[in-house]
């Protein structure tokens, strides 16, 4: 491997680790983080169904940014193992090397540009 390749997967390293640490504990305050006092007991005992819907739609918000922040670790993780194992940086896809600019951009994509394509092209 290069040394300026070396150097960059490096860097990109030492960054996803730190954003392993903040998303961690974006997710743990998340995940523990209740409503200020002046709404806990509107949600103890909602009075109408406009309350109701609105413990419903805070609860939902509040699991999909979970989710999602789940999922970005679950993604940092995976490139750091390849990262481990020198298998970083090449596209899941079609095993091509992705362009340093998408791995600066996006640390823990799988694919190159052209397979992220196909792949959303077949969702819709």
């Amino acid at each position: 491997m290069k040394e300026d390749r070396k150097k960059f997967y490096q860097k990109i390293k030492e960054d996803l680790l730190e954003t392993k640490r903040k998303k961690w504990a974006m997710l743990r305050e998340e995940y523990f983080k209740k409503l200020g006092e002046d709404y806990r007991a509107q949600f103890d005992n909602p009075q109408d169904m406009e309350d109701m819907s609105l413990l419903d739609l805070i609860e939902d918000t509040g699991l999909k940014v979970a989710d999602i922040h789940k999922e970005e670790l679950v993604r940092i993780e995976e490139a750091m193992t390849k990262l481990d194992d020198g298998t970083y940086g090449v596209c899941d896809g079609c095993n091509e090397e992705i362009d340093e600019k998408r791995l600066k951009l996006m640390p823990f994509t799988a694919l190159c540009v052209d397979c992220q394509k196909k792949k959303e092209s077949r969702r819709v």
